[in-house]
């Protein structure tokens, strides 16, 4: 019975040290959603995006806003600039007038990339309403 006990104890404290070994993962991120505007296939995109503090559309340095080819060079945009894409999601958006109605689809794109506990903490001090 002594042995078994000592073997758990053993076994035990061994699980416990590994497990204070293994890295954690504190790795602090900031996220954005991006919605593309207009048709899916078409010769033209806009990108609205949200990042936390402001929505608006993806503008160059100039201050012009950007037109992209299609959603792909749209995504592929914004992955270049550092974001990584997590997760995609679609919804539908609509109106009935008169038994008249009028959908669409909305597609977004939710995005993060690695941060400071700081910037993420001034983007939430920025962004929530008190």
């Amino acid at each position: 019975m002594r042995k078994c006990l000592l073997l758990f104890i053993a076994c035990l404290a061994s699980v416990c040290m590994l497990q204070a070994q293994l890295p954690q993962d504190t790795t602090v991120y900031k996220y954005m959603v991006a919605q593309p505007q207009g048709k899916m296939f078409s010769e033209k995109c806009k990108l609205k995006i949200d990042d936390g503090i402001k929505v608006e559309i993806v503008k160059d340095d100039n201050g012009k806003v950007i037109n992209f080819t299609s959603y792909a060079a749209a995504l592929m945009y914004i992955t270049s600039q550092g974001w990584k894409l997590v997760s995609t999601y679609s919804m539908a958006d609509g109106d009935v007038y008169n038994a008249f109605s009028d959908s669409e689809t909305l597609t977004y794109w939710v995005f993060r990339k690695p941060s400071t506990k700081e910037e993420v903490q001034a983007i939430i001090d920025k962004s929530v309403n008190k």
